[in-house]
């Protein structure tokens, strides 16, 4: 009998593997718009702060949206980037089957565009574990998986490109990352 050539490669098995740990962060934030007082003399700004400013105020509610992993399910703690939750006045998450819990925050690095949650549940959770960077070879294939607007699970693929790279930002750098020349969304 002849050998049935399977289709799962590595990467289907490792995305059926760890996309159930994938989840959507989405968190709304409460912003209060500039006042167009700001910039008058010292005085006068004063002045019309005093008796007009309660009505020029206004405030609203921005949604950011990204994705995170699920890093241990029995306590309910998901990694994601802190970018996303930064100022975040509550934080969703929508697990890969839907569901949709409250999350806390437990601590963010904004030096590393990293933040931990953790959400409260009856039950263990799918979870992926950490691996280890430093011994990560340039060359290696590398799989991205995200769930950045809550429709369903994005998957692209590439190789490490280099490792302990900088990136500098619009106002900070970014140290020690991987660079991988996976699609990934900004």
């Amino acid at each position: 009998a002849q050998a049935k050539f399977s289709r799962e490669t590595p990467v289907v098995l490792a995305v059926k593997r760890a996309a159930p740990a994938v989840v959507n962060i989405s968190c709304e934030q409460v912003v209060e718009a500039k006042s167009p007082l700001e910039g008058l003399d010292h005085f006068f700004e004063g002045f019309f702060r005093d008796f007009f400013e309660p009505r020029l105020r206004s405030r609203y509610t921005l949604t950011n949206l990204g994705s995170g992993v699920i890093i241990d399910g029995r306590r309910g703690y998901i990694v994601t980037n802190e970018h996303v939750v930064r100022g975040a006045t509550g934080i969703k998450v929508i697990l890969a089957d839907s569901r949709t819990l409250d999350a806390t925050l437990v601590g963010a690095d904004p030096d590393f565009d990293l933040a931990v949650l953790r959400v409260a549940i009856n039950a263990p959770l799918p979870d992926v574990a950490l691996g280890d960077a430093d011994s990560l070879m340039v060359g290696e294939t590398v799989i991205a998986i995200g769930n950045p607007f809550g429709f369903s699970h994005s998957v692209t693929t590439g190789v490490v490109s280099a490792t302990r790279r900088s990136i500098k930002g619009s106002e900070r750098v970014y140290s020690d990352f991987i660079q991988t020349d996976a699609s990934i969304n900004p």
